[in-house]
């Protein structure tokens, strides 16, 4: 789906493995998400326009083959053979954007992804496309060679997914841009979440999306699409109306709920890369609101009623509540538990004291806002560190939360490692669709979970048998894993698509039946 190979992520899949440097859901982590919200003036956009670069728009009601400009091959070399100097020559020539490699001024930035732990990964060449035709050419370039070929939008793959060594990168960045008709709005697959925010501000619009400024809008969208605007109006895959997707035979097409509906499927939650490369998106936006935001924080020794009390208040909560919970270690001792929350209601106080109440411990510290505009998070340096995820079906029993504080005690804590769990709400409009309306499958689900630990002093080892302790604790409630948060130790595609891998499945054999898209998980 969209992105090639898998990244094809078109999109940077954002898929996570167990090694990880900066990722869109995990910025949030330290932050406990405040910085998602600008001042009540919102946030200035740069507004590009679409439909340039021999892109022809659409009104997002038509489907089938989209009218592009034709793609202008290079003259066939033998295949299998290895690609001369002139067979890369001819390559860039017949692209509209550029192709950069090694040595080209250019390459050390194009081909770097957000986790610096890849950075002596070097693909032979990364084109940067500015069209859907130079996706279909460099495509076909790729299989003449049987060169390895990936996908690229924001670059924030947790498992590297974003690139490849030898062979193609396909970088969609050359795509970026939104533009707004009415509710609906075009943006282009290589777009950073931060211009998103931007420039639909800028129309008074928003959509539900993730809060890492540089995770690019297509991979967070493949995935389903995690945010904090999620319970009151959906994953950011569910307010999208088509797609447009250049396929492994190298068509351009135009996916929608009429069009090509098991590729629109499976472009709404069945991961970055699994069937082509998506170069644009259209999305029904929503009026941006004001919001209310609320911020608590109880001591450690508290940890448990925190657990259990904000379990309690999710059951009930309003739809236009997201409360985030949080547990923290750092390498210095210190251990909390806090949540943070935003209300799109734009009345945080009321559901703050309800959190409270329904914790029964006065907390050390607590406050709210109002008329607040939802934005992304400042954007950290690149660094190494390790993730993992489970998705709740069901609340932690008293057993499983004792057994999860004591990964964060044992675990975390003393062992130079700062680690958090990150509770992220499901539920609400979330809920409101069929378990197989979407590709994304854990529509009836509790919550999600992100383990992230930064290495600090502690070695990679520690960080990894923390995240694998932290799956143990939860496995009686666990009922599978985000997509979005892929690990590279956990492959298999049941736990990422659960009841809907059989039907994920179809869709590859059907549009890429030869594999050419390598995913980094099993289907």
């Amino acid at each position: 789906m969209a992105g090639v190979q898998h990244d094809a992520q078109v999109l940077d899949s954002h898929v996570h493995g167990a090694r990880l440097a900066g990722t869109q859901g995990l910025r949030r982590r330290v932050l406990l998400g405040a910085a998602l919200l600008t001042g009540a003036t919102g946030l200035v956009g740069c507004g590009k326009g679409a439909g340039k670069n021999g892109i022809t728009p659409v009104d997002g009601t038509g489907g089938g083959t989209a009218t592009a400009r034709p793609p202008k091959p290079p003259t066939p070399p033998t295949p299998l053979s290895t690609p001369t100097p002139a067979d890369w020559k001819a390559l860039a020539e017949s692209l509209s954007g550029k192709l950069l490699r090694p040595g080209d001024v250019g390459y050390p930035v194009a081909h770097q992804l957000y986790d610096p732990a890849y950075d002596s990964v070097l693909p032979a060449a990364v084109a940067e496309c500015s069209d859907p035709a130079d996706v279909a050419t460099t495509l076909k370039f790729a299989e003449r060679f049987k060169l390895p070929l990936t996908g690229k939008s924001g670059g924030h793959s947790y498992v590297g997914a974003s690139t490849n060594h030898g062979g193609i990168v396909i970088s969609v960045r050359p795509l970026a841009g939104v533009t707004v008709d009415g509710s609906t709005a075009r943006i282009g697959s290589g777009t950073p979440l931060k211009q998103v925010y931007e420039d639909l501000e800028a129309k008074g619009r928003i959509i539900p999306a993730g809060s890492c400024p540089s995770v690019g809008v297509a991979g967070l969208t493949l995935g389903g699409g995690l945010g904090v605007l999620n319970r009151a109006h959906g994953l950011a895959c569910d307010v999208v109306t088509q797609v447009q997707v250049v396929t492994a035979d190298g068509k351009v097409r135009l996916a929608n709920a009429s069009a090509e509906p098991e590729l629109f499927w499976a472009c709404r939650g069945g991961g970055g890369g699994t069937l082509g490369v998506v170069t644009a998106f259209w999305f029904k936006t929503v009026p941006s609101p004001l919001v209310g935001t609320f911020s608590v924080r109880w001591a450690w020794s508290d940890a448990a009623a925190v657990v259990r009390g904000w379990q309690r208040y999710l059951g009930s909560a309003p739809d236009s509540v997201w409360p985030s919970l949080r547990l923290t270690a750092s390498p210095g001792g210190s251990q909390a538990a806090s949540v943070f929350g935003l209300d799109s209601a734009n009345d945080p106080g009321p559901q703050l004291d309800r959190l409270i109440s329904a914790v029964g411990v006065q907390p050390d510290q607590h406050s709210f806002t109002r008329n607040r505009r939802v934005g992304p998070d400042p954007d950290g340096p690149r660094t190494v560190f390790y993730a993992g995820t489970d998705i709740l079906g069901t609340p932690l029993t008293d057993s499983g939360t004792s057994s999860l504080l004591a990964v964060m005690n044992s675990r975390a804590h003393g062992t130079g490692l700062a680690a958090t769990a990150i509770f992220d709400p499901l539920g609400g409009a979330i809920s409101r669709l069929a378990v197989d309306a979407t590709a994304f499958p854990w529509r009836k689900a509790f919550t999600s979970i992100q383990w992230y630990a930064e290495q600090g002093r502690a070695t990679g080892q520690v960080a990894r048998e923390w995240i694998a302790a932290g799956h143990q604790a939860v496995a009686g409630s666990a009922v599978g894993g985000y997509v979005n948060y892929l690990e590279a130790s956990r492959p298999s595609g049941k736990l990422y698509f659960g009841p809907n891998l059989d039907r994920l499945r179809a869709a590859k054999a059907k549009y890429d039946p030869t594999d050419v898209f390598k995913l980094p998980y099993s289907l």
